[in-house]
Order: C-alpha cells, then structure tokens, then sequence
C-alpha cells in the first residue's frame, strides 16, 4: 500500500532544499550587485529593482522574497537579519580585496595546473595523495577568494554537496566540482544569475493529439507556470504539475489515450526545468512540446495495428 502522505512530506521536502539552493544564490548576487554599484547602505528595494538588479524571477518573488525581505506594497525591506547578512558579507568582500589578485594567481599556479594534467590523465589524479596535499595548500586561499568573488553557483552543486558555502566553506570546497568552479571564477567564466527564464512563463503553446475516440486531432493548449504546467483543453484541464499530473493526464484518460505516461512525465519535467534554466527559449520549448504530442499521437495511432481478435484496446 502506497504511503501518500509520506510521500508529499517527502516532496515538501525536497522543495525546501530547492528553495534554499535559490536562496543562497539569491542572497549572494543581492551583497554581489550592492557593492559593485556603490549601493551596500541600500536595504530597501521596489519589485521592479528585484527584477532589474537581482535577476529576480517570479518564481523568487513567490518563494523567496518572503524569507529575506518584508514587503508593504510596492517596497520591500530587508529583514533584520537578512541586513546583517549582507553587512557580514560586505565586510568579508573588502577584507578580502586587498590579496585577491596574489591569491587568484596562485590558485591558477597550484590548482589550474593540477586540473589540466588531471584531465589529460582521465582525472585519475584526484584520486591520489598528490590532491590531497594540494586541497591542503588551497585552504588559504580559498577564503579570501571566495569572499572576494562571490560566486553563484550551480544549483545542483549546491544541492548535492548539502553544505552551506559561507558557513561550511572549506567542506563546501572539499570536492573537485567546486573547486573547478571556483577556478572557472578566477577565469571570469563563473555563473551570472538571470531572470531571462521567465520569457517562457504564462504564453499559450499548441499540443495537438490525435485521439481513436474522435478520429482525428484535437488541439490543445500549454502554459508553463512557476510551479508546473497549465492546460486548456475542451473536457477537462486546468493546473498540473510540473511532470504533467493533474490536468494534462486528466484529459489524456478522459479521452482513453493510450500514452507512455512514465516517458510523457520525465520530458515533460525535464521541459519544465530546461527552460526555468533558460536552456532553452519560447520558440524552442513550444516546438519541444508539439514534438511530445506528437509522439503521443503516434502511440496512440499504433493502437489501431493490434490484431482485431485481440480487442485489448
């Protein structure tokens, strides 16, 4: 029997983890933007500034903004510790300043080295005595670097290394990933938050599927949300998740399609999630999603090849 509350807990979960992963590169790219701009007194900012300055996505605006911010209309303030927050990281970036170039240089000498004779060697390097002896020269540098810098990283690395990167930061950097993508930092190729994404939000993509019940295509219509998909169709519809559960299934089954529902439920999460990267824009994910009904068309079509004596479906 199937624990379903166990597994919603288990979902919620997750989500929060995913939503401390954002808010981490969140916070980060706000102390990051303040002080390149000269504006590290500013604690106050209006929605459009969020958007414009911090790459606020709406996504961030419904989960995040809350957590660190107090807002009266238009306006949002930073919470009391959210400020000292930004402070703490402010006085670590100009503290750091003043060594980060000789630091930088000799993380490239002793790590960027080691990296590019690792990679000729299929990375076999990492798992010799040599690393660990130079893991330990980086534990210097490493602070004043990462403080200097402010680097956004990858959601997945953070989420998959569960360390804070301000508050456990040597076992943060205890791993080749991160340390690859602090020497990508160093190499000015590091990660630059954007709200781009949300090109893809809230616009009407047709998915038309053929069904044996009418004969023909019915076309349909797909919004990608900030928690999952919205459809339109003609029985039913409505909200779903991001892998397609609820409304789009809900009208598949109506309509007896016979589909590959595991298969249709991981393309469409991983849509979901490509373009809330921005892999991919709104031309690309409307032709991604024709392309899936297509292919359940095409099950659905192959349905009609059954011997007739068989009568299954």
């Amino acid at each position: 029997m199937v624990d379903y509350e166990f597994l919603e807990n288990e979902e919620l979960e997750d989500e929060e983890k995913w939503n401390c992963v954002r808010e981490r590169n969140i916070k980060i790219n706000i102390a990051k933007q303040l002080i390149a701009n000269g504006m590290v007194e500013k604690k106050s900012f209006s929605l459009q500034e969020l958007k414009e300055w911090f790459s606020f996505k709406e996504s961030d605006v419904l989960k995040i903004a809350s957590r660190i911010f107090i807002s009266t209309g238009n306006q949002f303030e930073m919470t009391s510790a959210f400020s000292v927050f930004i402070d703490k990281v402010v006085q670590s970036n100009k503290a750091a300043k003043e060594s980060l170039l000789a630091a930088e240089a000799e993380y490239i000498k002793i790590y960027g080295a080691f990296y590019e004779e690792a990679k000729r060697d299929d990375y076999r390097a990492y798992a010799g005595d040599r690393y660990l002896k130079i893991f330990e020269k980086l534990k210097t540098i490493i602070p004043i670097i990462h403080w200097g810098r402010l680097p956004i990283f990858n959601k997945y690395l953070i989420y998959n290394r569960e360390k804070n990167p301000e508050l456990e930061m040597i076992e943060f950097y205890d791993h080749p990933d991160c340390l690859n993508a602090l020497l990508n930092e160093v190499k000015n190729k590091g990660i630059v938050l954007s709200n781009k994404s949300d090109e893809t939000l809230n616009k009407e993509m047709s998915f038309s599927v053929y069904t044996r019940r009418w004969g023909h295509e019915d076309r349909y219509t797909i919004k990608r949300t900030v928690n999952g998909w919205d459809c339109g169709f003609s029985t039913a519809g409505g909200e779903c998740k991001k892998n397609g559960e609820g409304g789009l299934f809900a009208n598949l089954d109506h309509d007896s399609i016979f589909y590959p529902r595991d298969g249709v439920a991981y393309a469409l999460e991983k849509l979901w999630y490509d373009a809330d990267d921005g892999e991919i824009d709104y031309e690309e994910l409307a032709k991604r999603i024709q392309q899936l009904a297509d292919w359940i068309s095409a099950v659905e079509k192959s349905i009609s090849a059954q011997p007739e004596w068989v009568g299954y479906y």
